[in-house]
């Protein structure tokens, strides 16, 4: 297959998923602590992501690839797979001792001293080694196994990496409890022979931030990707004419900073056909931009200061507007599959559970976030009294979009929709 994509409308041939695992159940223990926006029904979640999967080959003709059975089929086959499996497992499984090894009875000194033979494991369980980085700690007692940091986001694929009109380029994660993910995604493009033009080493980068959009793409700066991430990734991986650099905005409805809220690009504005944007305007107008232009091997900055909601108009995009209530919905993180065509969560069906989640945050820092609540109860009466929760709007019809909904009430819990879901390989 060709890797990159130049355009967010380009139609969609290749993406690569992650179903939600054995890591997640041990997420859900202590949701926040992971990451996660709520808990959630872990099989129901499942579901929803295959039912995603299905969608986009069964509808649209797209060829899905899952991580974990590409990886186990192809180091099956592939000694070069293979031993990338086998030595990013070694550096995921730790043993240790609690007391010296005299003490201990000569079996227990034995298992502590023997190589564990990965090398004559099977794939399959060097794959469960690398996603939940299993600690074997050895004690006068027993012996007892460890879970540190399983890569419980894994299958919000869209940020490990970016597919820019150059090819794949993999990022360095904001957070370092995500960083190990990017070691594991690099294995698998490998395996489905689209090796990574480039891999951030300078800075922050996360592909939620990533937007391409012809012959511009916009890429979000602010708590995942950083100006040094955004810097090197405009001087190695990018080719377009010019790239819009958008500044993470604070909400004006919380009172301190929730970067979550806003935590990407796409978690506020996104691209749904050629010309067409889906954000919340109160996002734009917070959201300060700079201007880059292609010149010789890298970039030059044109133009600062102004906000994305005036340029995305200068640059002769509609912009439908969705309220505060169905960004929080996860209105804009669709998945544009052809130009004006996408899949995309119900706002409606989540709308009730993303309240009562709003509602504990509330409650338990009302100064922070009692605007915002207002509004979204306010946001919650209108659009149950006029019908029109996303993607079911008049401005969507009117400007010729075909949404597919999909059931994610579950699957969004861990702070992601369609898009933050879907690794793009390939767009043509």
């Amino acid at each position: 297959m060709r890797a990159g994509a130049r355009a967010e409308w380009h139609r969609l041939q290749h993406v690569l998923v992650h179903e939600p695992g054995i890591e997640v159940f041990f997420a859900l223990l202590s949701p926040s602590a992971h990451l996660y926006e709520r808990f959630f029904n872990h099989s129901e979640a499942r579901a929803e992501h295959r039912s995603l999967a299905q969608i986009l080959h069964s509808s649209f003709g797209v060829r899905v690839h899952h991580l974990g059975p590409e990886l186990v089929d192809h180091a099956s086959r592939d000694e070069a797979i293979f031993q990338s499996l086998v030595r990013y497992a070694s550096n995921r499984l730790e043993r240790h001792c609690t007391a010296d090894a005299s003490d201990l009875p000569e079996k227990m000194r034995e298992a502590l001293q023997a190589p564990i033979p990965l090398e004559d494991r099977d794939p399959q369980h060097l794959l469960d080694i690398a996603v939940l980085n299993p600690t074997i700690e050895i004690t006068p007692e027993g012996v007892r196994t460890l879970l540190t940091r399983p890569l419980y986001n894994l299958y919000f694929m869209r940020d490990q990496q970016a597919a820019t009109d150059r090819g794949m380029v993999q990022g360095r994660m904001g957070r370092p409890e995500r960083e190990a993910e990017v070691d594991l995604c690099a294995i698998a493009l490998n395996s489905l022979q689209v090796p990574p033009v480039h891999r951030i080493q300078e800075g922050r980068f996360e592909g939620g931030d990533f937007i391409p959009a012809g012959k511009i793409a916009f890429l979000g700066v602010g708590s995942r990707t950083t100006p040094a991430g955004a810097a090197e990734l405009l001087s190695r991986g990018l080719g377009f004419d010019e790239v819009v650099l958008v500044h993470q905005p604070f909400h004006p409805l919380v009172s301190g900073y929730d970067p979550m809220i806003a935590m990407h690009l796409d978690t506020y504005f996104n691209i749904a056909a050629d010309g067409v944007a889906v954000a919340n305007p109160l996002l734009l107008q917070g959201a300060l931009v700079e201007r880059y232009a292609r010149e010789g091997d890298g970039y030059v900055k044109r133009e600062e200061n102004t906000t994305l909601d005036l340029l995305i108009r200068e640059l002769g995009f509609s912009c439908i507007e969705i309220s505060t209530l169905e960004q929080l919905c996860y209105s804009s993180n669709f998945l544009c599959v052809r130009d004006g065509e996408c899949v995309s969560p119900d706002a409606h069906q989540l709308a009730p559970v993303v309240m009562e989640r709003l509602r504990e945050k509330a409650a338990q820092k009302p100064g922070k976030y009692r605007a915002l609540l207002a509004q979204a109860e306010h946001d919650y009466k209108r659009l149950i009294s006029d019908a029109e929760f996303f993607p079911h709007k008049k401005e969507v019809y009117a400007h010729g979009l075909e949404m597919t909904t999909i059931h994610l009430v579950n699957a969004t819990g861990g702070y992601g929709g369609a898009h933050c879901m879907t690794c793009v390989l390939g767009r043509r």
